[in-house]
């Protein structure tokens, strides 16, 4: 009978033991992206991002990150989705025809921070755009917005419209090309990884479609003469943060809950490293001897009527995809300016 009892004991415990045991494990998710280590967006958002998901799941759930990227910059939407990284950060001004919605950053609007679009963008993409056909598939942890883009002058910055016509600019694909494409038939359309070449050969008159940052960590800011600042026609890459559906289901409804808890509203704030960030560029470009213009109020005006068709084709575009086009860009905006 003591026997018995004993062995009873022995076998409760060791149950016990891996119930415990099955409740603390750790869980690993495996990121993968296209930026360098030491990019600000990995040192100063993405990685203390994984600490806090780390802390708020009490070590149960732990993001690893990759040595390099596991695809291609258009590929890390199909990179999660098949399994190969657990949670990818997909681009989607590459991918327009997966990801249309987010590219609302890509139209031509106020001026705002990195940490604003991205808190307007999430607000949008909970009110309109997670809704919609285009997410069934997916399960989406954050978007966010990269700071704002500027026109970077090589010789004397246009005053008007005019000006822009007998321009050559250099953009990347996609908006970027049909933005300026309305000004001038001078385009040539590149990925902003292959700026360097056409910059500093001299080949083209400007660049747009890229940030303050890429100025200098792509070394264009030898070849560059002035900053001509859109105040009220400027435009940003927004990202998608996905995570691979069956791996999130692997997860207890404490540890997802515990996770968007530092994602979703909240990863808006991280974005703050970014405008740090881009301040720091400008400063080194100021420094540089390359100065900020301003575009006129008359300028800003024209360029607002040259560009307004960009809005109706992003409106109707959503309204065929399911949403009301209209007032997710009133949305939108209203939240930025807030």
């Amino acid at each position: 009978m003591m026997l018995t009892r004993i062995l009873r004991s022995v076998g409760l415990i060791a149950a016990m033991s891996l119930i415990a045991t099955a409740s603390s494990a750790e869980t690993k998710l495996l990121l993968s992206h296209i930026f360098p280590s030491t990019h600000p967006l990995v040192t100063g958002v993405l990685t203390p991002w994984a600490k806090d998901i780390e802390t708020a799941t009490q070590g149960r759930v732990k993001i690893e990150f990759a040595p390099s990227s596991l695809a291609p910059p258009p590929g890390q939407l199909d990179m999660v989705q098949k399994g190969i990284a657990d949670i990818g950060i997909q681009f989607t001004g590459i991918v327009p025809n997966r990801l249309h919605f987010e590219m609302i950053t890509e139209l031509p609007g106020p001026t705002a921070t990195a940490e604003q679009l991205t808190r307007a963008l999430w607000s949008t993409h909970e009110a309109y755009f997670a809704k919609s056909r285009e997410y069934k598939d997916l399960q989406v942890l954050a978007v966010f917005s990269f700071p704002q883009q500027d026109f970077f002058c090589m010789k004397a910055c246009p005053a008007t419209l005019a000006d822009f016509k007998s321009m050559k600019i250099l953009t990347t694909p996609s908006t970027s090309s049909k933005q300026f494409g309305a000004l001038t038939s001078g385009i040539v359309a590149v990925p902003a990884v292959r700026y360097f070449e056409p910059v500093s050969k001299g080949t083209v008159d400007a660049y747009a479609g890229t940030t303050a940052m890429e100025v200098v960590s792509l070394n264009l800011a030898p070849s560059t003469k002035a900053i001509l600042r859109l105040k009220d026609q400027r435009t940003s890459g927004s990202f998608v943060v996905t995570v691979n559906p069956a791996s999130w289901k692997k997860l207890s409804a404490e540890d997802q809950k515990a996770i968007m808890s530092q994602s979703g509203a909240a990863f808006a704030k991280r974005m703050a490293a970014l405008d740090a960030a881009i301040a720091g560029a400008y400063k080194k470009l100021e420094d540089d001897g390359i100065k900020l213009q301003m575009a006129s109020a008359a300028l800003d005006a024209d360029l607002k009527k040259a560009f307004d068709p960009l809005d109706d084709e992003w409106v109707k575009e959503s309204s065929k995809r399911g949403i009301d086009g209209e007032a997710a860009l009133k949305h939108f905006r209203t939240e930025v300016v807030k």
